[in-house]
């Protein structure tokens, strides 16, 4: 599990990992902002290409949705004070996780 941390509101906070197993060496990067909006906004890379991005409603609610060469992405995270759990699954089986810590979240 990535835990990343941010120093300034005003920048996005993100986390960079690689996927295990069948998908591994495939870089992932999540980041949250945070900073100037009402609802934070989420997004997803992928093998360098952006794959998912949406609000923090959608991504605590049903989750995220995004495709990766025909692979179904779906990125989910919950709330806990300003940490946000985040997992990303892929064909619908558990492939990465990540916690990201909102300053004054």
């Amino acid at each position: 599990m990535m835990l990343a941390v941010g120093t300034a509101q005003a920048a996005p906070v993100c986390v960079e990992d690689t996927l295990p197993g069948r998908l591994a060496d495939a870089p992932v990067r999540l980041c949250v902002d945070a900073g100037d909006v009402a609802t934070p906004r989420y997004t997803l890379w992928l093998a360098d290409a952006e794959r998912i991005v949406g609000d923090e409603d959608a991504v605590v609610g049903a989750g995220l949705h995004g495709d990766w060469y025909g692979h179904p992405l779906r990125l989910h995270c919950r709330a806990d004070g300003a940490v946000r759990h985040c997992d990303l699954s892929v064909d619908g089986e558990p492939a990465w996780n990540a916690d990201v810590v909102i300053p004054n979240g």
